[in-house]
């Protein structure tokens, strides 16, 4: 990726496991600041909060009101973008966060599946430092939050990247990139070093190898916009898959 030089960073839920996680996912944005210009950071909630939130939804109400459901989930992604903000500063990256009101990312109001329309950055100032973004979630036309379902923060990602003219986008994921078969079960699965946006939907929709690293909607957005991915792990942050409208080759 060296020939790339504005990035969005894209930090998982399972990257973003706990505190710890949090420390490290810290150093290496850190380590890479003085490498890329850092356009902004987008945030997943931290490991299985999504879902612990959403068990606690049901506890309380057989049915859960979508409206409400959605202002429940969303507070996961602002606790993980406050504290890598946190971390941040502490070691002196300046960082700001920003809700999806703050940061002017705007959505239909449907509820649990809501699609971005625009984003308007209005609030956004980076000389307060790297915005952290928090994903997922979104404002409709009467401020209600709403979220874009499962793994949306990786639609945010894409938008972000795009609407900050960042030269790519870098997914940061627990099991690294895309593999031609699931390297947890194949030991001599092979790593893509590049891939098709049309090659990594078809992986998707078939379930091939690690094919649904990404969700499928982020995938088309980064072809509508013409945005290129990159799709690595923490342990080893340059090996990954480049995905892009044309690739040369197959393996790593």
């Amino acid at each position: 990726m060296i020939e790339y030089k504005s990035v969005v960073l894209k930090f998982g839920g399972s990257v973003l496991s706990d505190e710890n996680a949090v420390h490290r996912v810290a150093n290496l944005v850190k380590t890479l600041s003085e490498h890329y210009e850092i356009k902004a950071i987008v945030v997943s909630a931290m490991g299985k909060t999504t879902n612990y939130l959403e068990e606690m939804a049901h506890k309380v109400a057989a049915k859960p009101n979508k409206r409400e459901l959605d202002a429940l989930l969303a507070t996961g992604e602002m606790q993980s973008a406050t504290l890598l903000s946190m971390c941040l500063n502490d070691i002196d990256v300046p960082a700001y966060s920003y809700n999806a009101q703050q940061f002017g990312i705007l959505t239909d109001d449907k509820f649990g599946n809501a699609t971005i329309q625009r984003m308007e950055m209005t609030h956004v100032n980076p000389l307060k430092g790297i915005p952290i973004v928090a994903g997922f979630q979104g404002i409709d036309k009467s401020e209600n939050y709403t979220t874009l379902g499962r793994e949306g923060s990786d639609i945010s990602a894409v938008w972000v990247a795009t609407v900050m003219v960042a030269d790519f986008c870098w997914f940061f994921k627990d099991g690294g990139g895309i593999y031609d078969k699931n390297p947890n079960e194949n030991p001599d699965a092979r790593l893509f070093s590049e891939l098709s946006y049309s090659k990594m939907l078809n992986n998707v929709r078939s379930k091939r190898g690690k094919g649904q690293v990404l969700h499928k909607r982020s995938i088309e957005y980064a072809k509508k916009f013409g945005k290129i991915l990159f799709v690595s792990g923490m342990n080893d942050p340059l090996l990954g898959t480049v995905i892009k409208a044309r690739v040369h080759g197959k393996f790593h």
